[in-house]
């Protein structure tokens, strides 16, 4: 199999640059869905996602950070996303999803580039949002994270199939989800949960450089449009 080590990102890297972060071995690297209970009971029952109330026409977003995650889902309490579900890819299949993705310019702000969005043809969507704090935090959310960027994978059409079809295993986290959430509103101590807690380093697809200079994983144009999105705001 590859060396492990392939995967780690340079050291030398600028240290503004998004980073794919993620809890990953040396068979793949592991993402989070939430959704209603019919789908996460079929999906663990037959370790891939389908049945009859999975909506494969729809586009499918897949997060490697749990604390981006928990936010999305309000800890796994939001409704039709109750279960939180961590699932498993090959380095392989990840790579395969990324080839095909375009990076998209989330700053709302920017309307022009929103219209382009509706027009780029790609099945396959890479977001950079403010990255989430899975210690810590602010309200009833995890604490945002200006600084830091998580990335969010959209798939759709072959894209999706192709996902469904190169699961390698599904697990159910939701119990750990409404832990870390009551931890966080209740503010005792995360340290009991820490053995629990996914290890999420930085991460680097087996990818060729131009790609991943579109995809702003390595310096360039799309790293430095992702990286100035949160200018101009406080940072808290």
């Amino acid at each position: 199999g590859k060396q492990i080590q392939s995967f780690v990102p340079p050291v030398d890297l600028p240290s503004q640059l998004p980073r794919f972060r993620g809890e990953w071995d040396a068979e793949g690297v592991y993402v989070y869905q939430a959704y209603q209970d019919e789908i996460a009971d079929w999906a663990l029952e037959h370790q891939t996602l389908g049945g009859p109330h999975w909506k494969p026409v729809r586009m499918t977003w897949i997060k490697p950070s749990f604390a981006w995650m928990l936010y999305r889902s309000g800890y796994g309490h939001k409704p039709g996303q109750r279960r939180v579900l961590k699932i498993k890819l090959s380095h392989d299949a990840i790579s395969y999803l990324l080839l095909h993705c375009k990076c998209v310019d989330t700053n709302k702000a920017s309307s022009a580039s929103k219209q382009s969005q509706k027009q780029t043809s790609s099945a396959g969507r890479v977001q950079w949002d403010p990255e989430r704090d899975l210690f810590q935090s602010e309200g009833k959310l995890p604490r945002r994270m200006l600084r830091t960027r998580a990335i969010q994978i959209g798939l759709a059409g072959t894209l999706s199939q192709y996902y469904v079809k190169h699961i390698m295993s599904i697990q159910d986290v939701t119990d750990l989800a409404h832990r870390v959430g009551s931890a966080h509103v209740s503010k005792s101590a995360m340290q009991d949960l820490n053995s629990e807690l996914p290890e999420e380093r930085p991460y680097l697809p087996n990818l060729p450089k131009e790609t991943l200079r579109q995809l702003a994983m390595l310096p360039g144009p799309a790293a430095d449009a992702v990286c100035g999105l949160g200018r101009g705001k406080v940072v808290k």
